[in-house]
């Protein structure tokens, strides 16, 4: 028995020391926001514009089966955040303002299978199998207008629940023998999702805990969208990741 223990512990030993991960993931980072500035004949007035930002994190770990396949989990952070202010409130030089926060947190193992390579780039397929959870929103109100002037903080209304399969091409660029980059190109490729949002009452109340109602959403689709003029729209459905390669 010792001996069949010994012979496992060396093969196990063998197949890490010949096999190779890679450590990678994403970093995302947007805001937009601004001035308004309104003029009349009695005042002029500033105000912000209406502002978000959004935060994604999202490292991966990957395991190399051989030179065509590679099987990895990615784990995903989103956090965001939408202030909107009050156009009123600040005419009358006051600060009124109302931001909503929320969070997603997402498992997706996934599998790749290279199909080609040309020189350095080698273009893949990738499935994965997301399973993601929106707690409910954040939300924080703020008024310092005198006598009716407020500042609350309580839970939102909704939350999500997500079960995604997505099937998406993608290039992968060797940089150097440590460093690689990949670009996802989600203008095409395939994907099932299914999306479970709970309403609850909200606000501050005795009762905002109570469940109002669950809306289930199935979404089936073959994304194949390259033409010349949906293609600056969607700029954004390029998703480029960094890897290590030990």
């Amino acid at each position: 028995m010792k001996k069949v223990f010994l012979t496992l512990a060396f093969v196990a030993f063998t197949m890490a020391a010949n096999a190779q991960w890679i450590l990678g993931g994403q970093l995302g980072f947007t805001t937009n926001g601004g001035t308004y500035t309104q003029e009349n004949a009695i005042s002029v007035w500033d105000m912000p514009n209406n502002k978000a930002m959004g935060l994604t994190i999202a490292p991966t770990v990957s395991y190399v089966i051989n030179d065509k396949m590679q099987a990895g989990l990615t784990l995903e952070y989103n956090y965001g955040t939408a202030t909107n202010y009050n156009a009123l409130g600040y005419a009358a030089n006051q600060e009124v303002w109302s931001k909503t926060s929320s969070t997603m947190f997402t498992v997706a193992p996934y599998f790749r299978y290279y199909l080609a390579n040309a020189g350095k780039f080698n273009f893949f397929c990738e499935a994965a199998l997301g399973f993601g959870i929106s707690p409910r929103t954040k939300i924080h109100d703020y008024s310092n207008v005198p006598v009716l002037g407020y500042d609350n903080e309580y839970d939102g209304t909704t939350k999500t629940t997500q079960l995604g399969l997505t099937i998406t091409p993608g290039v992968n660029y060797r940089i150097s023998d440590h460093w690689s980059a990949d670009c996802y190109i989600d203008l095409a490729g395939l994907a099932f999702l299914h999306n479970s949002t709970k309403t609850y009452v909200g606000g501050t109340g005795t009762d905002k805990d109570d469940l109002v109602s669950t809306d289930v959403n199935n979404y089936f689709g073959l994304m194949c969208n390259a033409s010349a003029q949906d293609l600056n729209a969607h700029l954004g459905n390029f998703r480029i990741g960094f890897n290590y390669h030990f």
